[in-house]
């Protein structure tokens, strides 16, 4: 077993600088530009789209190192009959995907097995400790400090009964010795003042951070990446072959891009291009919402979590953001804006200056293996092809960490986590 340790840092005199190629530019594929770059690699980043302008811009731009707990949790297939019956619930499932999607469901509810979430909830756990680590790198190396706040998170819940449905992930969050605070309702007033006086309890996760606009702290971070010497192509990759030496040959529709590494952060579109590169895996789109509204006089101070409705709103510097639901359907089909717009009485009932005035609305999709694990690691069949990819709710958290990972598997260097959760290859569904 790998004893888990400090980073080493880069020691660009012992590095070959390769040429390496990221496949993808969300949070994952940027980190793992940045900490290639910062070791001198000449790194291409390719995607058919600008930097951040997927899933890495419409998240809750929340940096939760104790967000532990999967989509897949106990007894949730005694719930799910309800849920999909509820026209407010958080999870909808489009049947006519049900087809397409029947390996990733029977995954799923695979791991909703006790003994199955508290693995999941560990790995991620293990995860959540070095968040921050690669993130004050970021912040003192990437030009994104003013993005960055540390005012926390905020959990509520407006009954006794929410809080004790709460009680498993509190356990989990225990048992991987993640902070937080339990606040009483008038602990949840002095913290958030504007919010309405609803509620009777509060988790406050302390050392959680914000993005003020995660959109653009992508963007930053690629202007970081290009000013290290790093280019972009606005491309889409069709195939991948490998020359007799074992290096990558990107194929698109007009070239072929030759080179000797190749890092996969492709997001929910990533499953397709594993298998290229030697690795299937069950990998499928959480599409999630979000709905833009002004800022209010009286705003919010950080995330905060209607935990019983199963919304967050989000102060950030275009607006308050609304995020919410978990849809499972094709990545494209046709967004079905209905059920977050249904919300949004409960999110002006949460926070009473609110103006639910609809200024933009967003659906994004969120790649998810089953476990909710991420996959993070070395291809099993290709020496110089790597994986980073299926962060789920988590991209905008472990993304920088990820990055630095990637960057120590390609340096030689131990990344000082053992790896065996997130590989590609895993013992459980």
């Amino acid at each position: 077993m790998i004893i888990d340790k400090q980073y080493n840092e880069p020691n660009s005199a012992e590095l070959r600088p390769r040429r390496i190629a990221v496949i993808g530019a969300g949070i994952a594929g940027i980190s793992c530009a940045f900490f290639l770059a910062r070791d001198g690699h000449k790194v291409t980043i390719i995607d058919p789209n600008e930097p951040g302008s997927g899933a890495s811009y419409g998240n809750s731009g929340a940096i939760n190192e104790s967000s532990v707990m999967p989509s897949s949790t106990p007894g949730l297939i005694k719930k799910i009959p309800k849920m999909l019956m509820d026209p407010e619930s958080p999870l909808v499932l489009r049947w006519p995907f049900i087809p397409r999607l029947l390996p990733w469901l029977i995954g799923f509810l695979g791991n909703s097995r006790p003994e199955r979430v508290e693995q999941n909830c560990l790995a991620m756990a293990k995860l959540g400790t070095r968040v921050m680590a690669a993130y004050d790198t970021l912040i003192q190396e990437g030009n994104i400090a003013e993005l960055i706040h540390h005012n926390g998170a905020l959990k509520v819940y407006e009954t006794d009964a929410g809080f004790e449905a709460g009680a498993f992930e509190r356990r989990m969050m225990d048992a991987g010795s993640c902070p937080y605070d339990i606040l009483s309702g008038s602990d949840v007033c002095d913290l958030e003042p504007n919010i309405a006086p609803l509620f009777r309890h509060g988790v406050f996760l302390n050392t959680s951070r914000g993005i003020r606009n995660p959109g653009r702290m992508v963007k930053v971070l690629a202007e970081e990446v290009r000013r290290r010497g790093g280019t972009f192509l606005r491309e889409t990759i069709t195939d991948i072959e490998f020359s007799a030496e074992d290096h990558p040959i990107l194929v698109t529709k007009d070239s072929r891009h030759k080179t000797e590494v190749v890092v996969l952060a492709a997001g929910a579109r990533s499953g397709r291009l594993a298998a290229k590169l030697g690795a299937r895996i069950t990998l499928d789109a959480e599409r999630g919402y979000h709905i833009m509204f002004p800022t209010p006089e009286n705003n919010i101070n950080r995330y905060v979590q209607f935990s019983e409705r199963r919304f967050a709103l989000v102060p950030l510097e275009e607006g308050v953001r609304m995020t919410s639901i978990v849809e499972l359907a094709s990545m494209d089909a046709k967004p079905d804006y209905r059920r977050i717009r249904r919300l949004m009485p409960h999110a002006a009932r949460m926070l009473p200056g609110l103006k639910a005035d609809e200024q933009s609305i967003w659906m994004g999709a969120r790649p998810s293996t089953p476990d909710n694990v991420p996959v993070i690691g070395p291809s099993p069949r290709y020496g110089s092809a790597f994986f980073a990819f299926g962060h789920s709710h988590l991209g905008m958290t472990l993304g920088p960490l990820t990055g630095r990972i990637i960057s120590d598997l390609v340096a030689g260097r131990d990344p000082g986590i053992d790896l065996t959760p997130y590989g590609p290859v895993r013992s459980r569904i």
